[in-house]
């Protein structure tokens, strides 16, 4: 989930989904530094980590709207919605962060077909309306630095109501 402010004041809410590829490392592996005992999970030779964060973390991003984006101005918090390619990366012990860019309101058409055939990736990528840009903090049972390249869509959820009392911090 992700909200905007828009110019108006108002909050929107977006939830997003998607699913892709991606590679991670041991940070502390990548670093060179001891590593402390974490509970381990063990899956067919490989750990598996995980981390979280709720709207109490902070985090903060950028919209940036496109040549495709059809007005001035984003009047309609809709024209976001539709297909959406994002690159994610993450990394923390115990402690994290994650970054993301991502395309959003793309064609979901265009982004099925870019999917099934590669080469017309091109046109879906260039059908997004707007760019993101966002970072944040997260905690949990995490010695990892990695990225993913996902595909996926975004909806449009309605306005944001902000229940935790620290509604400056966003």
């Amino acid at each position: 989930m992700f909200a905007l402010d828009a110019p108006s004041s108002q909050t929107h809410q977006y939830v997003y989904s998607g699913s892709g590829m991606g590679t991670s490392r041991g940070l502390s592996s990548l670093l060179r530094i001891p590593r402390f005992a974490l509970p381990k999970v063990v899956v067919k030779e490989n750990e598996l980590s995980g981390s979280g964060s709720t709207t109490d973390f902070m985090s903060r991003g950028t919209l940036y709207l496109t040549d495709s984006f059809r007005g001035t101005d984003l009047v309609n918090p809709k024209s976001l919605e539709g297909g959406t390619i994002y690159l994610e990366g993450a990394a923390g012990y115990l402690f994290g962060g994650t970054g993301s860019f991502m395309l959003l309101g793309i064609d979901r058409d265009l982004l099925l077909m870019g999917i099934v055939k590669p080469d017309l990736i091109g046109m879906a990528i260039r059908s997004a309306p707007a760019a993101m840009v966002v970072g944040g903090v997260n905690e949990g049972l995490q010695d990892t630095a990695g990225f993913a390249l996902m595909f996926g869509q975004v909806k449009y959820s309605g306005l944001y109501a902000e229940t935790s009392p620290r509604s400056t911090d966003r």
